[in-house]
């Protein structure tokens, strides 16, 4: 997601569902108008709801195709590689996101019901319909065009390797230079939207901004959109670099002030943040939202025990996830040898069972575990912003919701609030801004589930708050 990384979770293991595999060579037509159409349903995911629309159609040389949208995560237009119909039974293979589908389609109710498939592992019961037409997110933030502004699609070179970062730059009307801003994602890998759930955050906030007055860059993270590069390949080291040559682009063109070039970071985004204004004194200033103050691994141990207290999960749960989080970034963070690691973490997530697993499991398993064995991932654990912190000179403004589950306000903020002091920076402003949670969004609980519910992309109060305390800062 785009946030501080997501709890582990231990895996849920179920047994596929057997259907005939065999590939009609051709329909009949009865069978075609019944499919041909749009189909949307709906898979609670625990503490996520998630929708689906099955697109089918005939296509020119007489072929059954199909696509797959789920707005919630940003996925349209994905192809279903194979469609199998066999009397009333479907299976769908969508290949490039390893997803199935299989059901049972009932003609006379205009049903189909089945299973969704993730991975060949976590089966989601998946009833679709026949609707009218697509199913689009109510997102009222977002801006439509013609903006009133100049838009730039940009990339620039992180020169330490090579990589080329690809970005869109907002450029206010009027007279130049203008300060500027560079927006900084936070973890995973995410577009230069921080697109999640059908909201583009940093769209809205660079609309926002640039509207009123203040130049913004984001860009893709490595491996991501018009980004080359691979995101688990890179550390902190590496992303605050990437970051230092955006500030390098911005200061070299004549229509910014080069000296009034700031830094936006949202979760993750902000210990980026942090770590580039340490080691660069022209930055003007860094705005954290949602930011970690206390280590990365004691706010994933936080935000496991916030987010599952408040979805109701009873505590000794929360105790056993708890303990197998320690378990598993305890072997992280001390076996450097990725072999062994895998071994020894195989056996805490299978619970000694992973030889009794299928092929297929075992490949899925295998998969999460060398995600968690990536350079970035390694390196992540292990951070602390404190000691960047500490170093940073310039102006700082840190807004966190009272809500925020997965960045814990008060232990960030009080963190926060310590490390200034050490290092003597008397310019910063911490905000604790009442029923906002994580994503920066108007909430009731701060739950994730909330967070696609909410068609609020950005609370207002956040986007007021931001502008005014740049504006304030730039004369």
């Amino acid at each position: 997601m785009k946030t501080i990384i997501s709890s582990i979770l231990i895996f849920l293991l179920f047994n596929e569902v057997s259907i005939c595999q065999h590939n009609e060579p051709r329909f009949n037509t009865e069978e075609l108008q019944f499919i041909i159409g749009n189909w949307a349903g709906t898979i609670n995911a625990g503490v996520m709801k998630f929708s689906f629309v099955f697109k089918f159609w005939i296509d020119d040389d007489k072929i059954l195709k199909g696509t797959l949208d789920s707005p919630e995560q940003d996925l349209k237009d994905i192809p279903v590689n194979e469609i199998i119909i066999k009397d009333d039974s479907l299976k769908l293979d969508i290949r490039s996101i390893q997803r199935k589908y299989y059901a049972v389609m009932n003609k006379n109710d205009t049903v189909i019901n089945g299973l969704y498939i993730r991975n060949g592992q976590i089966n989601f019961p998946l009833l679709l319909k026949k609707i009218e037409s697509e199913v689009i997110l109510n997102r009222p933030q977002m801006p439509k065009k013609p903006y009133p502004y100049k838009e730039e699609e940009i990339s620039f070179i992180n020169e330490n390797d090579g990589t080329r970062l690809a970005g869109t730059l907002t450029i206010p009307d009027g007279k130049a230079p203008f300060p500027s801003v560079i927006l900084i994602s936070g973890s995973g890998a995410q577009d230069r939207d921080e697109s999640f759930f059908g909201h583009k955050t940093f769209l809205v906030i660079a609309d926002y901004l640039t509207r009123n007055g203040v130049a913004v860059l984001r860009f893709d993270d490595r491996g991501v959109g018009g980004s080359s590069g691979d995101h688990l390949q890179a550390t902190s080291k590496t992303n605050s670099e990437d970051v230092i040559y955006a500030t390098g682009f911005l200061r070299s063109r004549k229509d910014i002030n080069k000296r009034n070039v700031g830094l936006i970071g949202h979760s993750e985004g902000g210990l980026i943040a942090s770590i580039v204004a340490s080691k660069c004194p022209q930055i003007a200033y860094i705005i954290l939202l949602g930011a970690p103050g206390t280590s990365i691994e004691e706010n994933l141990y936080q935000q496991n025990e916030m987010i599952r207290m408040a979805e109701g999960e009873s505590s000794n749960m929360i105790e056993l996830y708890n303990s197998l989080q320690k378990q598993i970034f305890s072997i992280i963070k001390e076996e450097a040898n990725d072999s062994v690691a895998a071994e020894k973490l195989r056996s805490v997530y299978t619970m000694n069972r992973y030889q009794l697993f299928s092929p297929e499991q075992k490949k899925n398993i295998d998969a999460k575990i060398n995600d968690l064995l990536t350079p970035y991932f390694r390196d992540i654990i292990k951070c602390d912003p404190s000691p960047f912190l500490q170093k940073v000179k310039c102006p700082v403004l840190a807004i966190t919701g009272e809500k925020d589950l997965q960045a814990s306000p008060t232990k960030n903020l009080a963190a926060l609030d310590e490390a200034f002091k050490s290092g003597k920076n008397k310019n910063y402003k911490l905000i604790e801004l009442p029923g906002i949670n994580h994503m920066m969004q108007t909430c009731k609980k701060g739950t994730i589930s909330e967070y696609f519910e909410i068609e609020e992309t950005i609370s207002p109060l956040v986007l007021n708050t931001v502008s005014e305390w740049i504006l304030t800062n730039s004369k």
